[in-house]
Order: C-alpha cells, then structure tokens, then sequence
C-alpha cells in the first residue's frame, strides 16, 4: 500500500481521481492538500470535502494552500470545469472543516514525520510543493516519490501541443516558476502528461457513461454526474489526474523514459512549455511515454462498478 498525501485543485478530473484513490486498496490518503488552479482555492478546498464527505471520508484531512500562483495572479479554468468546479454536481456545501495549518506544512510534516515512506500526487500546479519544498529543501529526498500530473512532451503525438494555450499544458502553464523548482529538485519525479492523457483510448466516452449509469450506487451516481457533464460539453471525458494516479495502482499501466526536462518560465509565448533536453549529469525524471488505455479504463470502471 502506498501512503500518500495529495495536492490537488478539484476540478472534475481531481474529483474522479480522488474517487478512484478512495475504492483502491493500492493506496491510503493520509491528507489532501488544495491549490488554486482549475478553481480558486477556497472553491478547490470545499470541492475536496464535499466529495469526501458524500463517500464518507471526512477522516481524511484537508489543508488550504496557495490562492495564487508565485508569480502571478490566478487564471482558473472553471469555463472547463463548471461554475462550482464539479460539472454542477449536486453535493451540497461541506460540514468538514478545514485543518488547521498551510498546505505546505501539512505537506511537509507528513513527510518528515515518515521519511522515505510518503508519495506526494499533485494534480494541480505546483505552486503548494514549491512552497514546502523551497521551506524544506531535505523534503524531495525523503518522500517515497513524487507523482505529478503536467506538461507536454512530444514523445507522443498526443503531447505535441497544449490544452491551455497551444504549446502548454495547463497545470505547468499556471506556475512555470514553481514547476521549475519541483522539477530541479532532486525528487524522485514520475510525470504523467498530455503525451497519455489525450490519447482518446484512456477517456471515457458516451458508451462508458451509460454503463456507469446502470450501478445504483452513490459513488456510480457521483461519477456519472461528473462524466456526463464532459461529454456533454467536450465530447469525452479526459481522465488527466486518475491516470496519474493510477502510476501507483498498477506500474504496468504506463511506460516511462528517462529525460532531462526544461520548464519554460516567464510570460511570452512558450510559457509553461516542458522541453526535453540532452542528457546530462543534471537531474532526470520520468516522463510517461505511452499507456493502455483500455486496460486503464478497465480498471477505472471496475473500482467505481463495484459494491
């Protein structure tokens, strides 16, 4: 089991990845930390909670983070995502309070407190791990890995372009200064993009909805709301975040290459680009290189489908 704690900016993509996590023994949420993103961050906080406590999770704590990127001020996404974030699902307004410290703190508390045993996801920008990381620089050493959702990587031809502007990916593209940071900091990083999650085999389509449909259970219920309404709107549902995820349900899932990454900071035009670069001595990571998707999917409506 992989002990894990998640940044995250719900968002209908973090919302099915999140509920994935909760229905696979693979894993153990010990924390969700939130930043701003596909939504502002008190948004993203309450949008964690509410799933949480529609799946009876309110164990599971949830820290706040940043409201902005570094840099810069927020450009959310939430013409994508619906005006509350979760494709105007019908979860009423969380009781769960949120904890008591900043996301990175709570980040880095749980790490040090279990050095070597922690994964950190992030699904959203990286603007929370930068924080802990730049508060802590033993940090990147002792977590267990760290899985991000982000960039674009033209190993595929799925990642030849981005989903926010035409050569960037979104969470990258929100705060390149603090992906730079994450991505130079000696992690242990497996980065799933764009390169596999625009691959149309790994997204759910109308056929995967109305199967979804046919299980009268309330977590079926929750994700066929939050499926329908991006087919509704973008013709498939893109499973960003739980294909990040699913790195640590099943490693067979993807493959990865070893690569040197450039993020492209500033605000011209190839902002948030992730650019490989020549091999050096120079940190690498893994960059996901191709999936199966239908066995991905396969695995996705298994979890959600069951009792």
């Amino acid at each position: 089991m992989h002990k894990v704690v998640w940044d995250m900016d719900p968002g209908i993509d973090d919302a099915l990845a999140l509920i994935l996590a909760l229905k696979s023994p693979e894993v153990q949420v010990l924390g969700i930390t939130t930043v701003a993103g596909n939504a502002p961050v008190e948004m993203a906080s309450a949008n964690a909670r509410r799933v949480l406590e529609y799946l009876n999770a309110e164990s599971i704590p949830v820290a706040m983070g940043a409201s902005h990127p570094l840099d810069r001020p927020l450009e959310d996404a939430l013409s994508y995502h619906g005006p509350d974030g979760l494709g105007n699902c019908d979860l009423p307004p969380p009781n769960l309070p949120l904890y008591p410290a900043k996301a990175w703190d709570f980040l880095a508390r749980s790490v040090l407190d279990a050095p070597g045993e922690v994964a950190l996801v992030a699904t959203g920008p990286l603007t929370n791990v930068a924080y802990a990381f730049e508060l802590h620089p033993e940090l990147p050493g002792l977590l267990a890995r760290l899985v991000l959702m982000g960039g674009a990587y033209s190993l595929m031809p799925y990642g030849t372009g981005g989903n926010r502007t035409p050569f960037a990916e979104f969470n990258i593209w929100q705060d390149p200064e603090a992906a730079h940071i994450v991505f130079n900091s000696g992690a242990d990083i497996f980065a799933v993009g764009l390169d596999v999650t625009m691959d149309p085999a790994a997204c759910l389509n109308r056929q995967h909805l109305e199967q979804i449909k046919t299980r009268h259970t309330p977590t079926a219920h929750l994700v066929a709301q939050l499926v329908e309404y991006e087919v509704k709107y973008h013709g498939c549902c893109r499973m960003h975040d739980p294909l990040a995820l699913a790195t640590l349900l099943d490693a067979s899932l993807l493959d990865f290459k070893l690569a040197k990454i450039k993020v492209v900071k500033g605000n011209d035009w190839d902002r948030g680009v992730t650019r490989i670069l020549p091999s050096d001595n120079s940190q690498l990571i893994h960059v996901a290189s191709a999936v199966d998707g239908p066995r991905f999917l396969k695995l996705f409506l298994s979890r959600i489908l069951e009792e």
